[in-house]
């Protein structure tokens, strides 16, 4: 093993790599690029995962950092739901159609209130505040940081221990989902999803894990599932409102658009349906997690 590779330490393996991964992209996103505004929000919740074991939450300079990051995923999810609506309306007219008028109308509104979100972004994460948080960050990365000497089974132990939290939240989440379709309750079990998949993999980086365990691939599968159904009631949602507001200048393109607006709440039910199906192995999962003592830390080779 090559004496540089023996020396990297979790600063190097961990924190570096999500830090990069956000700062390389938060400047296109804001300029509007969809697959970036993506990107950065995947990288600030990764990060988000890895924040707490490097620095201390209760401390002013762990609740600061903590806080910016969480402002970047604010700020720019109105932006990505409506980069995500925006393709599922064209995917979904240029295979079920609608008439001309109608789509003209929806479309116009969704690509207004992107443009509205987007500024609402970037007034949030304004040039300084991006520049503040490319300081901080800068700073935790550091060769000279405190963090740099960061004992890594101390690490590991902190970074099971949100593995922990994250498996209970899921279980209570997946607890209050039942046979009723109820968008808010999946969407919670979504999040709940996407958050414990966040922390085992950063637990896995801790150790040295080459590619993604079955139970992260297993998690990916039911945020795929739980994402689709969030984005398309997001959409459904959306159409309800142009839908009232275009009611009065044509009730044509009001009565598609409805139509429209059931055929994408029939799939989210079927999606409801179908996580339904998968509810049993989630749960156990989640206890399996929740239930198992820490893996030992190993070195990253």
């Amino acid at each position: 093993m090559p004496p540089s590779m023996s020396r990297r330490t979790p600063i190097d393996t961990l924190l570096a790599p999500r830090v990069s991964a956000l700062t390389s992209v938060v400047t296109s996103a804001l300029a509007g690029e969809p697959e970036a505004v993506h990107q950065t929000r995947v990288a600030s919740r990764r990060l988000r995962e890895v924040l707490p074991a490097f620095v201390a939450a209760d401390t002013r300079r762990g609740r600061d950092v903590a806080a910016a990051v969480r402002r970047v995923t604010r700020a720019l999810g109105s932006v990505r739901e409506l980069d995500v609506a925006l393709g599922l309306f064209d995917a979904a007219v240029t295979a079920d159609g609608l008439r001309p008028v109608a789509r003209a109308t929806a479309r116009r509104a969704l690509q207004t209130a992107r443009s509205s979100a987007l500024r609402q972004a970037r007034t949030t994460l304004t040039p300084a505040r991006v520049a503040r948080l490319r300081a901080r960050l800068d700073a935790l990365t550091a060769p000279t940081a405190p963090t740099a000497a960061l004992d890594r089974e101390g690490m590991s132990a902190a970074l099971h221990a949100r593995t922990l939290r994250a498996g209970r939240r899921l279980r209570k989440a997946v607890d209050h989902v039942t046979t009723v379709y109820a968008p808010a309750r999946l969407h919670r079990v979504r999040i709940a999803v996407k958050r414990l998949r966040y922390a085992l993999e950063a637990e896995g980086a801790a150790r040295g894990a080459r590619r993604a365990s079955s139970q992260v691939q297993q998690l990916r599968a039911i945020q795929d599932l739980l994402g689709r159904a969030h984005d398309l009631h997001v959409l459904e949602e959306f159409l309800q409102g142009v839908q009232r507001r275009v009611v009065t200048r044509s009730r044509a393109a009001a009565r598609d658009l409805a139509v429209f607006g059931l055929a994408l709440e029939r799939e989210c039910r079927a999606l409801h349906a179908a996580f339904l199906s998968r509810r049993p192995a989630l749960l156990a999962l989640a206890a399996a997690l929740t239930a198992a003592p820490a893996a030992p830390a190993r070195s990253v080779a």
